[in-house]
């Protein structure tokens, strides 16, 4: 029996044969589990071997599959007057000790293959991730690992835009208009982290569609546009110079508020690497101030000519008084959203910090569903089963998310009875089903005991892997109770 989430999932689901549709709903069905290998997931060989051919099959794409996703994800987004859609790009690495994933691409280096993974994950502006409504996949041809950083500089300057990686962000973020443009009922915001600081990306505000607005984060001090009276001549009657930036611009804002924010720890992948966003840092609580202020950037020039300049508005979030020896944290967030009031304000930091809940949807995808640890010989059969996998990775963070922003709700709205009865009965080890089902916070909890979860007093809310854990044991209640039923009525017969 296939879960009626999967069922629900991949209704538009359109592989051209009916039995490949099953097949693949199956598949998913089994990768929920979070079992430890495609072989512990399949449980028999039959299962394992059509698992096998599905993914080997050329007529199944994972666009095909994570089309379907799609098309779900975008209603779900309906249903919500703001959604955000945050995009970000993560490897998914191929590399295996002995033999290699045929047609993998080179990562940062070229002794490590695979390919990169950049999804638009909506989320509801409640925190509640919503799915991905698109995507890109794609493997590097080759690196040039024969030149110095200043000649690479030179190489991207000269390359046309729409031939660099960098061109993706523009691509989603214009997927994310037409999805805004049949949707204007719902307000979309796309959200993008530093290496979206993209001056063609800030182009796209010219003709947006009203409901479609974005908040990137700044990793450089952009020059702005001259005032009419940096223009004029001085008393000498030579023009001015001066040049003024961005931070010119904050640095001369009034604070609009202060607040405290909880910094996460994080240590550097590098030995010694000095980067802001990459060093190690403490966990701390930093208190921040925030400013405000709306500035033309002045285009930059580009192989086919300066383009337009762009005026836009920008919040800063600035932590004062840090610990000795840590840098200061610093959001510079560039935005098309207003800036008028304090609460528009407030909501522009907000709506960025949920950037976040893609990060934990990677971590879910690499460590839970173990993505990287596939075992397929060619990047097409690899990425058919990648595809399956990242709606299971999006199920196990909407349901963790769900219990802790959506609490009251009933869990009928995430489960369907013959899943949420087993395992009520057996966890509360209750006689009869009651004639309320219990709230998707008390059920998920529920979930979390059967995989370890103590619920001790001051612990904080399950996490991923005790989710993971008991969605696995879950599906074994599921079953059992589903033959138990089938057994009961064959002897009442």
């Amino acid at each position: 029996m296939i879960a009626a989430w999967v069922e629900s999932e991949f209704r538009t689901l359109d592989l051209r044969d009916k039995r490949r549709d099953r097949r693949v709903k199956t598949i998913v069905d089994q990768f929920a589990q979070v079992a430890e290998s495609t072989p512990d997931a399949c449980r028999d060989i039959a299962s394992l071997e059509a698992t096998y051919r599905i993914a080997n099959n050329p007529a199944v794409s994972p666009d095909d599959i994570l089309k379907a996703h799609h098309q779900a994800s975008i209603e779900r987004t309906a249903e919500h007057a703001c959604v955000i859609l945050a995009q970000d790009t993560t490897p998914i690495d191929m590399t295996k000790p002995n033999r290699q994933v045929t047609g993998a691409g080179p990562m940062e280096h070229e002794d490590h293959r695979g390919v990169f993974f950049h999804p638009l994950y909506a989320i509801s502006e409640e925190g509640i991730p919503l799915g991905i409504v698109d995507h890109l996949m794609w493997a590097r041809e080759s690196i040039r690992t024969d030149l110095s950083a200043a000649e690479k500089q030179r190489l991207r300057k000269a390359m046309a835009f729409e031939e660099k990686e960098s061109c993706r962000w523009v691509e989603m973020f214009q997927s994310g208009e037409q999805i805004a443009r049949a949707n204007p009922q719902t307000m979309y915001v796309n959200v993008s982290d530093s290496e979206a600081d993209i001056f063609e990306m800030f182009l796209e505000t010219r003709d947006m569609a009203p409901n479609h607005h974005f908040v990137v984060r700044g990793c450089q001090d952009r020059a702005l546009a001259a005032s009419a009276n940096e223009d004029d001549d001085d008393e000498s009657g030579e023009r001015s110079t001066t040049t003024r930036h961005i931070d010119d611009a904050l640095a001369a804002a009034e604070i609009c508020y202060e607040a405290t924010i909880e910094v996460s720890g994080r240590k550097s992948l590098i030995a010694g690497d000095t980067r802001p966003r990459r060093k190690s840092r403490t966990a701390r609580s930093a208190k921040v101030e925030i400013r405000a202020a709306t500035v033309t950037l002045r285009g930059p020039q580009r192989p086919g000519g300066k383009l337009d300049d762009v005026t836009i508005n920008v919040v800063e979030v600035r932590e004062v008084n840090p610990p000795a020896g840590e840098d200061p944290i610093r959001w510079t967030l560039l935005t098309s959203l207003p800036i008028e009031t304090v609460e528009q304000i407030k909501r522009v930091v907000k709506i960025y910090c949920l950037r976040w809940m893609v990060e934990l949807f990677f971590k879910t995808l690499k460590s839970g569903c173990r993505v990287e640890k596939l075992k397929y010989e060619h990047v097409d059969s690899y990425l058919t089963a990648v595809s399956m996998l990242i709606v299971v990775a999006w199920r196990i963070e909407y349901l963790k998310s769900a219990a802790r922003e959506d609490p009251d709700a009933s869990c009928e709205k995430y489960f369907s009875m013959s899943e949420w009865v087993p395992v009520y009965l057996v966890q509360q080890k209750a006689k009869k089903i009651p004639t309320t089902p219990p709230t998707i916070s008390e059920f998920m909890l529920i979930v979390a005991k059967l995989g370890g979860y103590i619920n001790r007093k001051g612990q904080g809310p399950p996490g991923s892997t005790t989710i993971w854990r008991g969605m696995q044991r879950m599906d074994t209640l599921i079953e059992a109770y589903s033959v138990f039923e089938e057994a009961e009525k064959r002897c009442v017969v």
